[in-house]
C-alpha cells in the first residue's frame, strides 16, 4: 500500500526528495523495497532523489522527520522484529509536533494492516496521535482493492500458487467496502495539497458492499483458478488462528495475520470521520477494479531446498 503511494507522489514531480524510514527489520523487507525501486524506474538520473532511512533507533527517526516538510504516515507490514504499529504512529505524531516547519501530516490506516493481537489498542494509540498533533490528517481505510492492496495480494497470491485460503463460505454474512488502491493514493495527494483537511477524519470506502467470500470469488475469477478453501490437512489440525509457538512455525506471520484478519473483520465505524468523496476522490465499484490478473507476476519463483531454507531463516 505504501508502494502505490509512493508511485503516486513520484509521478506529481511535487517533491525535490523523499525520505523512505523503515525499520527493514528482515531480508525479505529489503529485498521489497529494492525490486520497488526497479519497478517504479527510480534511479540515480530521477528528478526526485529517494534517500533510504533504516529505523534502527528512535533517534534515526527523530532525524528523518526533523529534515521534512510534509510526512505521510503509512502503517507498515511487519508482524515480528519491528516496533508495534500503536507505539510507532504516536510517537511520529509526538516528534512531527516538534517540526516547526512542518506544512502537513497524514496518516494511513488500513485496517488490514491492523495487527490482530493489537486490536484493543489500535483507536485508543490514533487518538493520541491526533492529541499530540491536532492538524494530523487520518485517512482510515477498508480493505484495498487492486495491484497495491496487501490482503488481496497475499489472497491472490495463495489463489494462483494452490495454496490453501483458512476460510470458509460459511462463515459469510461479513460485508466490506472495498476501496481501490488508486483512489487510496489520490486521497493522500489530496490530504498533503490542501490544508483544508488539516486536523479531520477521513474512512477510505468504497461505494460497493461486498461479501467476503464474494472478494475471494472475484480474485479467483480474474486469476482463472478456483480457490483453495480450507483444503490443508496441516491446517485443519493446527489453525493458523490459534495462538501458540506452533502454528507460528508452520505459517508466516503474514498469513496468521491476513486469516485472523478475516475471522475478526468488522465494518470501521464511520462515526468522527468524513466520506472519501470530501477529498476530491469518486470512488470506483469493487467489480470494476480486478479484470483479468495477470498470474505470472503471482507464481513462486522456483528455489533450490537449501536455498529455500536459507531464505526462510531470513525472512523471519
Amino acid at each position: 500500500i505504501a508502494t502505490g503511494v509512493l508511485k503516486r507522489l513520484l509521478a506529481s514531480g511535487a517533491y525535490n526528495n523523499i525520505i523512505l524510514a523503515d525499520t527493514y527489520p528482515n531480508y525479505k523487507a529489503v529485498q521489497k523495497s529494492l525490486l520497488n525501486r526497479e519497478d517504479m524506474g527510480i534511479s540515480s538520473n530521477s528528478k526526485t532523489k529517494i534517500e533510504d532511512v533504516k529505523i534502527a533507533e528512535k533517534s534515526d527517526l527523530v532525524d528523518a522527520i526533523r529534515r521534512a516538510s510534509h510526512i505521510v504516515y503509512v502503517t507498515h507490514d511487519y508482524y515480528a522484529l519491528a516496533p508495534a504499529k500503536t507505539n510507532l504512529i504516536k510517537t511520529t505524531a509526538q516528534l512531527a509536533k516538534e517540526n516547526k516547519s512542518l506544512q502537513s501530516l497524514v496518516a494511513l490506516t488500513p485496517i488490514e494492516l491492523d495487527h490482530q493481537s493489537e486490536l484493543s489498542e489500535v483507536e485508543r494509540s490514533e487518538k493520541e496521535a491526533r492529541d499530540a498533533y491536532p492538524d494530523l490528517v487520518h485517512l482510515k481505510a477498508d480493505i484495498v482493492a487492486g495491484e497495491h492492496g496487501s490482503l488481496m495480494h497475499l489472497l491472490t497470491q495463495r489463489i494462483v500458487n494452490g495454496e490453501s485460503i483458512y476460510y470458509s463460505k460459511a462463515n459469510g454474512g461479513k460485508q466490506a467496502s472495498p476501496v481501490a488502491c488508486d483512489d487510496v493514493e489520490a486521497s493522500v495527494e489530496a490530504a498533503l495539497k490542501d490544508s483544508k483537511h488539516k486536523g479531520k477524519s477521513y474512512l477510505l470506502q468504497g461505494p460497493q458492499k461486498v461479501d467476503l467470500g464474494e472478494i475471494i470469488d472475484t480474485l479467483s475469477k480474474a486469476a482463472k483458478k478456483d480457490a483453495a478453501l480450507k483444503s490443508s490437512g496441516i491446517e485443519n489440525f493446527i489453525s493458523p488462528l490459534s495462538v501458540n509457538l506452533l502454528s507460528e512455525k508452520l505459517y508466516s506471520y503474514e498469513y496468521i495475520n491476513a486469516m485472523r484478519f478475516l475471522e475478526n473483520y468488522k465494518s470501521p465505524s464511520e462515526g468522527g470521520f468524513g466520506k472519501i468523496s470530501e477529498l476530491g476522490v469518486t470512488p470506483k465499484e469493487f467489480s470494476k477494479v480486478y479484470g483479468e490478473i495477470n498470474t505470472e507476476s503471482y507464481k513462486y519463483k522456483s528455489s533450490g531446498s537449501l536455498e529455500c531454507a536459507i531464505k526462510y531463516f531470513l525472512y523471519r
